[in-house]
């Protein structure tokens, strides 16, 4: 089959995306249907509507569905005149806009496209007979706001989606993955947790941390320190606000405008950003801290929180937020000479992050400029070399990748770690890129050691991305349960009462365990130990020790174990306080533990 083949089944997509429009202008007089292509794993339609549709009437809509399938049969294609189409169109402005775009285009065919009694303009890929549509493989799932043509500048419509496949068994069967993608939603667990929820006080895209939340984000945050610091990075930090003349001369104001947050001018005139990135910024250190040669490599790293512009229909929790985003960040100053190496260590700084935290079946992306597209600066002799390099290295480390056109930023190549997510779609978790236009761009320079001045080059790293993104990701891969190293609360101490004896050995336990820096709480409520066992559990606490007066006399200890953490010779047995304790905190420093991840 070539490349440009409809298949069957986006072809039965296709075609429930008409019957949607027969069936929704029908049931909601005076609503207008714009377009509504197949897409994977279903289909959708735009509409305007007199009234709002709800996630509530998809069902009767989608009975409905089902009893106009019986009366439909092939569809019948019919090539028209500009006239005849707008006639026939003259009350929807959606379409009457595509066929004035089509007249204006002669290699174009103005087609209509019939069955039961419903008319649309289609250029086609339909099934040659309703009748191959199975009327129990397919399900409307949801509505959400949608611009017309994408734009945010045009009338928002309603988007309806529906799900579609050959049969109704691989309907059923997607349905179920659908429902245990639901439980490992980081949104979800997120709030079941108890990590972060977004307030719509403070604003859509503006997730808040709580105490839960950020003590993950802190490890990730500390772990990454540590592997850095022990390469040679230095630790800078930089401010959130920024004039708009250093982003003017960095070139971002021409590319990334659209994604930047602006202030009111100051009292002199001058327009802040905050920033969006960090690398203008570093440019200006590495101004303050390099003159020659035997200066580079410089390596900085910066924790920073960012804010970028994103629509409101693309935010997604963590994923998709607009600020605070927490980047991982780095950038690596480096001659010529010095690219290659410097590169490549990246590279195994990768591998070793994600064998010690679990990531697994990654791959990597090199993404390189489509130059027939006026996005990118810099000469093609300049792309050709950067990428060059970036391909000898990852031939080099044996590592999985790909090339990939027109995902490059604007200033050079770039290499993005590529995953599938729980519902099996490939996402973007972090990236590295070569900077070959912004230092001469900036006039950023040093001397090498004939005297000279050179402009040096950058790779831009974060091996984790945001660090709210990559907590987001492995929240999902782990349904929650963390490995011990980043769950919140390591270990929950369970009073079987509230007499003072017990509740002051459960505080002595938390006492204890907070020296060895074991992240603990002690549940001294007054419910029943089934109910706090319970709770424990559904927070989804790695270790849960009961305290009652057995332990107390025998000063020994029985965790009841998460049962997905499997630990070389552990089992729910008794032991030492001390033993137990020393143990867990070895464990922990040690990331010996096996979740799920």
């Amino acid at each position: 089959m070539s490349a440009n083949e409809i298949t069957q089944v986006e072809k039965i997509r296709h075609s429930l995306a008409h019957l949607l429009a027969a069936t929704v202008t029908e049931m909601y007089p005076g609503a207008k249907n714009a377009i509504g292509p197949a897409i994977e794993n279903g289909f959708y339609q735009d509409f305007e509507t007199p009234s709002p549709i709800t996630e509530d009437d998809l069902p009767k809509i989608e009975a409905s569905m089902r009893e106009k399938l019986k009366s439909w049969a092939e569809f019948v294609r019919k090539e028209v005149t500009p006239e005849e189409a707008r006639k026939e169109f003259a009350r929807n402005p959606y379409k009457l806009e595509l066929i004035n775009e089509f007249s204006n285009d002669t290699s174009k065919k103005i087609t209509f496209y019939t069955s039961g009694s419903f008319i649309d303009l289609c250029r086609g890929g339909h099934v040659n007979d309703a009748k191959e549509i199975n009327p129990h493989s397919f399900r409307l799932t949801k509505v959400s706001g949608a611009y017309w043509r994408g734009d945010q500048n045009k009338q928002q419509l309603q988007r309806i989606y529906g799900l579609a496949f050959e049969t109704a068994e691989e309907l059923e069967h997607y349905l179920e993955k659908l429902e245990e993608t639901k439980k490992r939603d980081h949104r979800k667990l997120g709030e079941d947790l108890k990590l972060f929820f977004i307030s719509e006080s403070v604003g859509a895209g503006l997730p808040l941390l709580l105490p839960r939340g950020e003590a993950i984000k802190n490890q990730l945050m500390k772990y990454m320190r540590a592997k850095e610091e022990a390469r040679g990075y230095q630790y800078v930090a930089t401010p959130v606000l920024t004039q708009s003349a250093l982003y003017e001369r960095s070139g971002h104001a021409s590319y990334y405008f659209e994604n930047m947050y602006g202030t009111h001018p100051d009292e002199e005139g001058n327009v802040f950003y905050l920033k969006p990135m960090n690398c203008p910024h570093h440019h200006m250190i590495f101004e303050k801290l390099v003159e020659s040669y035997r200066d580079l490599p410089l390596r900085l790293s910066e924790h920073a929180g960012l804010y970028r512009y994103e629509l409101s229909g693309t935010l997604t929790g963590l994923i998709r937020m607009r600020g605070p985003i927490t980047q991982n960040d780095s950038h690596i100053y480096v001659s010529p000479e010095q690219v290659e190496a410097e590169f490549s260590n990246v590279l195994q700084l990768f591998e070793e992050v994600y064998r010690e935290i679990g990531v697994k079946d990654y791959w990597f992306r090199l993404s390189l400029p489509d130059f027939s597209k006026e996005k990118y600066a810099g000469t093609k002799e300049q792309w050709e070399w950067a990428g060059g390099v970036i391909r000898r290295c990852l031939q080099a480390s044996d590592l999985p990748f790909v090339e990939g056109l027109d995902e490059a930023a604007f200033y050079g190549p770039k290499v993005d770690v590529q995953i599938k997510n729980v519902l099996g779609k490939e996402d973007s978790i972090a990236t590295v890129q070569l900077d070959i236009v912004v230092p001469e761009r900036m006039k950023l320079t040093y001397v090498d050691s004939e005297g000279n001045k050179q402009y040096p080059l950058v790779i831009h790293k974060s091996i984790m991305g945001a660090f709210e993104r990559f907590m987001a990701f492995i929240l999902e891969q782990t349904a929650g349960k963390l490995p011990l190293w980043l769950s919140p609360e390591q270990i929950r101490f369970i009073t079987v009462n509230q007499e003072a004896e017990t509740t002051a050995y459960a505080q002595l336990l938390l006492e204890k365990a907070e020296e060895l820096d074991i992240r603990t709480v002690v549940d001294n409520s007054n419910e029943s130990v089934g109910k706090k066992i319970r709770t424990a559990e559904l927070m989804k606490v790695p270790y849960t020790v009961v305290i009652g007066q057995k332990e107390i006399e025998k000063g020994e200890l029985s965790p009841r174990i998460r049962k997905d953490l499997v630990v070389e010779g552990r089992n729910e047995q008794s032991y030492g306080v001390d033993q137990f304790l020393q143990s867990i905190a070895n464990e922990m420093h040690s990331r010996v533990s096996k979740s799920s991840l």
